[in-house]
């Protein structure tokens, strides 16, 4: 797991080695393990690497990488988790190796087969090789995207790194964000990472599950190499052999994960998903043999809420005690929110929610601890239908279409158990359905298609993701009046993603189609790029057990009710956990989501920080927002009349446009001496 760096002047002056280096340097943070650096001076290209020491921490697991006799030279982030088999599979094929890393398997399996070597990993990656007899790059990025890769192309040079702040190294880029991008992904804050498009004019993301080659003469060939609907597997029609199955896939999952050569913990929340990972670790410390695993792998960091309603410790202490692992809790409140707010919106380079303190926090703590690697639980929810809006889609398509009254009973219990987590559940109760009825037949009869577009934007983004319009205070009749609208009227064009146009989905059910967007499309695309960035920040690698391609081509294959059914949701996971957690954990149905405390954290320490911001000259003056509106509505929040929820978006953008801006004005080449270099 690293930072990864490359600069080809394929028809234009070379880059200074100064410049070079400052551009791999600024991402020290993902890498502070070493420094490496090649330069092929007769094709005025570079290529970088900040490493972070996983597997083989020795000097010969430096990178770039060569192989073939310099033929191939490897920049790589990430880890192939089967690598451990694949090399024995090369061997047999005649390769030979002299380190113990994925990254010569890696470079070898290119060596071997080219570009269908990416269908033999299991793992996540971005990584770059150059082929020195064929002049030409090829760039790769893992199935789902978890590991990013950004790239800007033109004027003759291409350019590419792991983060955008890399990018403010470079003279061509001044840090300004692109204010369309910008103001498109406040009204679609999910919609913007599994495209092309950035907040920095000029770079581009490559999607994941997608490759480039990129010739000598500067022509750019993009691919998609995976694709998630061709690869389902024939589930079985027994629920107890697809449990089963389920069950093996995902401890399999775990055992490969647990691969290092440093330290391992896991982050805890005591929710379903993260007890998942800790306890089937635990299971596997029991008596199975985890190969290449390391001696220090039993620990869990937890990161507590205390008066708030996210604070889910005493659910986190019952996983403690039932697996033994060693507990790291941390307390996380609104005096270390405002120490870290604005290093979290910097380290998170995004437009999002919420500001992830906590997981900011959590990985900081586990460096500070030792650690080098976390397995997380992250994708459950999108893979297996965590969330209450799911359950609302299969109950909307139960309704519009072939009427079980079964299912409709159970979907109901399912809605009835979520009462009482973070989540705003709205549909538990009959009447919701008759309004809905009407609502959509109002929809279908009245709306002009311009209109409905605009209706199902505004339903996706404020109903799905639980915060109210940012157009508009949501007031009742005890409240004052809503103040003009937040943000100013965007006319286009929209380029970023829209799951209701998402041709991929055809033919799909309604909940089935909402899995697939927001595994592939939308929200967890969103939120593997937070935690990489909140994670590596301090360099600590985070592995997943719910996103080995095996488990996830499983789990799109299985049936609804198998996914969500039985009074709950996740079903199958529950059901596969069976012995393996407490049943306090396992059936515990109120969801907390691992977030922010904002409101209660903006009635406190925040309150001044929130109001110096939007009282900022350049705030008020915003084209993307109007900042006098946004004003009032930060003043209604930390006096406890409305909810910071809404506009926190609006004040990360704002934030990070003025980091961006002011990094590269100060962005200078570094000394070599303030690195460290393993």
């Amino acid at each position: 797991m690293c930072g990864i760096a490359g600069y080809w002047s394929y028809a234009a002056a070379g880059l200074p080695d100064a410049l070079f280096r400052a551009f791999t340097n600024s991402m020290a943070h993902r890498g502070p393990d070493g420094v490496g650096v090649e330069n092929f001076p007769s094709e005025r290209l570079w290529l970088g690497h900040r490493r972070l020491a996983i597997l083989d921490v020795s000097e010969r697991g430096r990178q770039p990488m060569a192989y073939a006799n310099g033929r191939f030279w490897l920049t790589y982030n990430g880890e192939i988790y089967n690598f451990l088999e694949l090399r024995e599979t090369l061997r047999g094929l005649g390769h030979s190796f002299t380190t113990d890393t994925d990254s010569e398997v890696l470079l070898a399996a290119y060596a071997e087969w080219g570009p269908n070597c990416q269908t033999r990993f299991n793992g996540m990656w971005a990584f770059a090789i150059w082929d020195e007899r064929r002049r030409e790059l090829f760039l790769s990025r893992d199935r789902f995207g978890i590991k990013p890769f950004h790239y800007r192309l033109g004027n003759g040079t291409f350019s590419f790194a792991s983060e955008l702040k890399a990018f403010l190294t470079l003279p061509e880029v001044d840090g300004r964000l692109d204010e369309r991008v910008m103001a498109e992904t406040l009204l679609n804050i999910n919609g913007q990472e599994s495209t092309p498009h950035t907040l920095l004019p000029g770079v581009h993301r490559l999607p994941g599950g997608h490759c480039m080659t990129l010739g000598a003469d500067g022509n750019a060939r993009i691919e998609q190499w995976w694709d998630t609907l061709a690869q389902l597997p024939s589930a079985p029609d027994s629920v107890d052999r697809q449990v089963s199955e389920f069950r093996e896939l995902f401890l399999d999952s775990c055992r490969l994960r647990l691969r290092s050569d440093v330290p391992v913990a896991t982050a805890l929340s005591g929710g379903l998903d993260s007890s998942a990972v800790a306890c089937s670790i635990a299971e596997l410390g029991r008596g199975r043999t985890i190969e290449h695993a390391p001696r220090d792998w039993q620990r869990a960091f937890i990161a507590c809420f205390p008066g708030t309603r996210l604070d889910e410790r005493e659910y986190a202490q019952v996983v403690v005690d039932h697996t033994q692992l060693a507990a790291n809790f941390h307390d996380i409140d609104d005096h270390v929110a405002l120490r870290s707010l604005e290093k979290v919106v910097f380290d998170l380079e995004g437009i999002y929610w919420v500001p992830l303190v906590g997981p900011w926090g959590i990985y900081r703590a586990m460096r500070d601890g030792g650690i080098r690697v976390s397995l997380d639980g992250h994708g459950a929810d999108e893979l297996l239908g965590g969330y209450h809006f799911f359950v609302e889609r299969a109950l909307n398509a139960l309704i519009e279409g072939k009427f079980s009254l079964g299912r409709y009973l159970d979907l109901k219990r399912v809605l009835r158990g979520l009462v009482g987590g973070s989540g705003d559940v709205t549909r538990a109760g009959v009447a919701s359905d008759l309004r809905f009825l009407a609502e959509r037949e109002l929809a279908r009869l009245g709306f002009s298609a311009p209109a409905r577009r605009a209706y199902n934007q505004a339903k996706a983004l404020y109903s799905r993701l639980r915060h109210p319009r940012l157009t508009a205070a949501v007031t009742d009749d005890t409240q004052p009046p809503p103040v003009e609208p937040a943000l100013r009227n965007y006319p286009g064009p929209w380029r970023l993603y829209d799951e209701s146009a998402d041709p991929r989905t055809a033919g799909m059910s309604g909940l089935d189609a909402m899995l697939f967007t927001w595994f592939h499309g939308s929200v967890l695309p969103t939120i593997l790029r937070s935690y990489d960035r909140a994670s590596m920040a301090h360099g600590i690698e985070v592995r997943m057990p719910f996103m080995d391609w095996r488990l996830v081509t499983y789990g799109f294959a299985l049936p609804e009710s198998t996914k969500i059914g039985g009074g709950y949701t996740k079903r199958i996971l529950r059901e596969a956990m069976v012995g393996l957690m407490p049943d306090a954990i396992r059936l515990r149905s109120n969801k907390i989501g691992f977030t922010s405390p904002m409101d209660e954290w903006s009635r406190g320490a925040l309150k001044d920080w929130l109001r110096d911001t939007c009282n900022s000259a350049a705030f008020l003056d915003s084209s993307v927002w109007n900042g006098p509106a946004v004003r009032q509505l930060v003043e209604r929040a930390v006096v406890g009349q409305g909810s910071v929820n809404p506009i926190w978006p609006i004040i990360n953008a704002h934030v990070l446009q003025q980091q961006f801006a002011a990094a590269a004005q100060t962005a200078a080449p570094p000394l070599e001496s303030e690195f460290h270099v393993g």
